[in-house]
Parts: C-alpha cells; structure tokens; sequence
C-alpha cells in the first residue's frame, strides 16, 4: 500500500466549506474519513453506508472530492445495492419523517426489529441504526434478533 493509499471501506470526501464531523457534532471539517462501503445520491446530498447503515451524510454541493480504496484489492465480502434490493427493497433509501414517526409507533407498540424490517422493506441492521439514531435507548433495541445480511 503506497504512502496516500486509503484502507479497505475507508472513503475520504474533501468538501469546498467546512462540514459537521458524524465522528464529532463540536468539529467541523473540509476533510472527513468514514469507513463506508457504499455511497448514495439523492435530494442534494451524499449519504455513506457501511453493511446496511448508515454511517453519514453530507450536502453534496460542497463536495469536491471522494477517494476511494484502490480496486486493485476487492474486499469479498462486496455486493451490489441490486443484489440487497431484491430482498430488501428500500434498502439505502432515505428515511421520510412519517416513515420514521410510524417506526417509532410501532417499536413502541412491541413490533420485532424482524417485523419492523419486514414491513419498512429494509435491512434489519437499517432498523436498529435509525432506531438508535432516533434516540430509542439501546437496551430496549433486540439486537439478539438480527438476520444475518447476504454478504
């Protein structure tokens, strides 16, 4: 690995402005590193993923940037958003507010995170990301009930 490479799931977004630290909510950074192993476009923005959940999301406007591992050694446990889609079909799609607001509703209401992936068509490990991210404490998300993801 050359003195710049970027390790393996390490993605490097260089922006025009400075922009909030996921890592850190008091810093702001022109330069943030996540390890991310897929990257999604939508509404003006870049949101970055790393197995199913969500690890970032940054204004797209700012970005000048993205530096990727090298192709020159492929992790195996890659897939493709399609191949998890088929199965999933929301997967790595952005969150709406009243989609979040009936998540809750239902984790409240005793829905199992399978139940909860089933009906949200998403990753098990999507549901337990946006429920953490929601402020759901973390004893009453069952992560004993996870699903195995396909790769």
């Amino acid at each position: 690995m050359t003195a710049n490479a970027i390790p393996n799931h390490q993605v490097r977004l260089t922006f025009t402005d400075f922009v909030l630290d996921p890592a850190d909510p008091n810093v702001m950074r022109k330069v943030v590193e996540l390890r991310a192993d897929v990257l999604t476009f939508t509404e003006g923005a870049v949101t970055l993923w790393l197995e199913g959940t969500e690890v970032g999301t940054f204004p797209a406007d700012h970005l000048s940037a993205v530096e990727l591992p090298s192709a020159s050694s492929p992790d195996p446990r890659a897939y493709a958003v399609e191949e998890i889609r088929k199965q999933y079909a929301n997967a790595y799609q952005r969150w709406s507010p009243e989609d979040e607001e009936l998540l809750l509703e239902r984790h409240a209401a005793g829905d199992s995170i399978e139940a909860l992936a089933e009906r949200f068509a998403r990753q098990p490990s999507a549901i337990r990301s946006r429920l953490d991210k929601l402020g759901v404490e973390e004893a009453s998300v069952n992560h004993s009930s996870a699903i195995n993801p396909p790769f």
